[in-house]
């Protein structure tokens, strides 16, 4: 048998075992009630065929009868009828008349055994000493009105207890299915191309909104992603539209002023430089790429980030004192438990690289350079920190983007995503790089998360 996969079909399924369920417990129930009733009823004969007949010494046929017609006068016993039978058949005493003795034991007897006022009765037939038969009876009516009421009581219990779980399913289902095609509508209005389109979230948290929103989180991930490639495509044309436009027209000078004579050395070096600035960028752009897909996560393993600012830090102090820099390391070059995150060892070392590398580029001999980490709580913070001229607060979000430059840095070398590189690893890595004013100077602080 096929396994149900719709919405539809799981409910019809789930109602038809709840229903199934419900039925077998009121039809054991009654059958339950019912026989215990018609043992209540064989255990009150046997008590007063018993007292009837009494104990020994107390058997003679006159004590019986006597003790019939006290039975028969006590308002107690007013539903059981007697009947005490001679060894002939005779009726010798009590008021119940029959056409035939019934067996022997317990039986039932119904309007064809014409016992007057009784429709439906329950007998015990006892034999006696001396051949007498003693016949107890008891009138169900009564009893058989309560086990109708019982059935009927039981059947509308079952009616309303379905129509409670049919209702139950059938809000269910509409609730589940309204919310699955307003999710169903943004689908399909972003496949139409409206990928600002949202599914609407109503504030109540429950599950279907938890799913909404965690849905619209995907969403604005991907309206990010498709902003950043139209951007990013757009940010390419225009920054590789000047380097090929004056290579070109380098080409085409040195073509004119060759005329058969051998290229100078100089001029082809000068070309291949200009290429290789264009192959740079490109492989900038890509490696970009690369971070914002998110895919070097599966790389993330557990690091030392002071440790790894050491490193990169003793590693390019020569570069800074040869432009008349000083780099100092605020770190002592052993293992703090405190700075242990999770990631990918040669993306934090290029961050490293970038943040010191731009401090050395961008500010003037005698700039003093100090790169530390501090202890936030759940996080670590990478300082690297100058005394040059900074950067104006309205500019700091404008270097961060994509090929973005300061006013002061317009005419010195690079491509403009040395900070946007370091923006994009420290996301990947959960973190955040912000820029403050050093007063003088700059402050470029890397906040990343400490591993779990």
């Amino acid at each position: 048998m096929p396994r149900p996969r719709s919405l539809r079909a799981i409910l019809a399924l789930y109602v038809a075992i709840i229903l199934c369920a419900l039925a077998g417990v009121r039809i054991t129930s009654y059958f339950v009630t019912h026989h215990a009733l018609e043992t209540e009823i064989d255990r009150r004969l046997a008590t007063e065929a018993a007292a009837v007949a009494g104990m020994k010494g107390q058997t003679d046929i006159g004590s019986i009868a006597g003790r019939i017609g006290a039975a028969q006068d006590d308002h107690d016993t007013a539903d059981l009828l007697y009947a005490l039978f001679d060894r002939r058949g005779a009726r010798i005493a009590g008021q119940l008349d029959l056409r035939r003795t019934p067996p022997l034991g317990f039986s039932d007897f119904g309007v064809e055994a014409r016992v007057k006022g009784v429709a439906h009765g329950r007998a015990l037939t006892r034999r006696l000493g001396a051949g007498a038969i003693l016949v107890v009876v008891s009138d169900n009516d009564v009893n058989d009105g309560f086990d109708s009421l019982l059935f009927r009581v039981e059947l509308g219990s079952l009616g309303i207890t379905a129509l409670i779980v049919i209702g139950g399913a059938i809000g269910i289902w509409c609730t589940i299915t309204t919310r699955m095609r307003a999710m169903q509508r943004t689908v399909d209005a972003v496949i139409s191309g409206d990928i600002r389109n949202r599914i609407p979230v109503d504030g109540s948290r429950n599950e279907f909104d938890r799913q909404a929103a965690a849905f619209n989180r995907m969403l604005d991930r991907i309206e990010a992603l498709m902003a950043n490639v139209k951007h990013a495509a757009k940010d390419v044309a225009h920054e590789l539209k000047s380097p090929l436009a004056r290579l070109r027209a380098r080409i085409a000078t040195l073509e004119r002023q060759a005329q058969g004579r051998p290229v100078p050395a100089a001029e082809i070096e000068d070309l291949l430089a200009r290429t290789d600035d264009i192959l740079d960028l490109f492989a900038s752009l890509l490696r970009l790429w690369e971070i914002e897909g998110g895919h070097r996560r599966e790389r993330f393993c557990d690091l030392d980030i002071g440790a790894l600012a050491v490193e990169v830090g003793e590693g390019l102090q020569a570069v800074a004192e040869d432009g008349g820099r000083a780099l100092q390391l605020a770190i002592a070059p052993v293992i703090h438990p405190e700075t242990w995150i999770r990631g990918d060892v040669a993306l934090l070392r290029q961050l490293l690289v970038n943040l010191i590398e731009n401090a050395i580029r961008h500010t003037p001999p005698g700039t003093h350079i100090a790169v530390a980490t501090e202890s936030r709580g759940r996080s670590v913070a990478v300082i690297v920190a100058d005394d040059g001229p900074g950067i104006p607060p309205a500019e700091h979000d404008a270097v961060i983007r994509r090929f973005g430059r300061g006013e002061a840095s317009g005419d010195l070398p690079g491509q403009g995503l040395g900070l946007t590189l370091v923006d994009a690893i420290a996301r990947l890595h959960h973190g955040t790089l912000m820029l403050e004013d050093a007063g003088p100077g700059l402050r470029a602080v890397v906040e990343l998360p400490i591993r779990a």
